[in-house]
């Protein structure tokens, strides 16, 4: 098996409380994340990029793909597939009102902030959203608390994520000899329950466009996680 596996924040923005743009220095960050991951590709490689779906995720995987197809060019000889979509990227996503599809925080922020919406549902629902939006770390608020149904908890997410890893090991056990990198655009809710499972710990909120490592090897083709130097074994069996 030949495969790398990036799990990538999107890049900075103002806020999270509208579906908005990345800031000028977002994009910056993008195209230089895309410059930095052009140097593991080698002629014959191939790299698929996937997004969470939302503005912010999707221009930086825009963003990320230009900046690598333009420092691989001299080189040639590489396949890079245009972004596509992918639920398995999501954030936590909160759930208005149940039975009823879950939203990405950052789309319901007016809905969960609205006295009339909160005065509807259970006291323990409306003290999550309002500790979430007054948090300084809204992730970590959610990593650490019961958010009585108002939104996925930390094991759905890991859940996703690890099922999308599977998959791409599934996809490419008997794979050619050149080498797959795929790239997925994501959130710092998802690579923090992913680095929680690797590290036994919340490392805390990742910078924008952090770059998580995950690599098939050793016995058994066991993962392993790189992030800010640190490495560990990665377990999708129980998932």
């Amino acid at each position: 098996m030949s495969l790398a596996i990036y799990l990538v924040r999107h890049g900075e923005v103002e806020h999270h409380r509208t579906d908005v743009s990345l800031t000028p220095r977002g994009r910056e960050q993008a195209e230089a994340t895309g410059a930095l991951l052009a140097a593991r590709v080698a002629a014959g490689d191939s790299v698929a990029i996937r997004y969470s779906p939302v503005t912010r995720v999707k221009e930086t995987a825009e963003l990320l793909r230009g900046s690598l197809s333009s420092a691989l060019a001299p080189s040639g000889g590489v396949i890079i597939s245009p972004p596509q979509p992918d639920e398995a990227l999501c954030n936590v996503r909160f759930i208005l009102i149940p039975g009823e599809p879950p939203k990405e925080p950052s789309l319901l922020h007016a809905q969960t902030n609205n006295p009339g919406y909160l005065q509807s549902v259970s006291p323990a629902r409306a003290d999550f959203y309002r500790g979430f939006w007054a948090s300084h770390d809204p992730m970590g608020y959610w990593l650490t608390r019961d958010s009585a149904g108002a939104a996925e908890t930390p094991e759905i997410v890991w859940a996703r994520v690890c099922e999308r890893v599977r998959r791409l090991l599934v996809e490419h056990a008997q794979g050619p000899e050149s080498r797959t990198h795929w790239i997925g655009v994501t959130h710092s809710g998802a690579l923090r329950v992913v680095l929680c499972h690797a590290f036994g710990a919340d490392p805390g909120e990742p910078d924008f466009c952090s770059v998580v490592v995950i690599e098939p090897g050793g016995p058994g083709n066991q993962l392993t996680l790189s992030y800010q130097g640190r490495s560990a074994p990665l377990e999708i069996a129980d998932c």
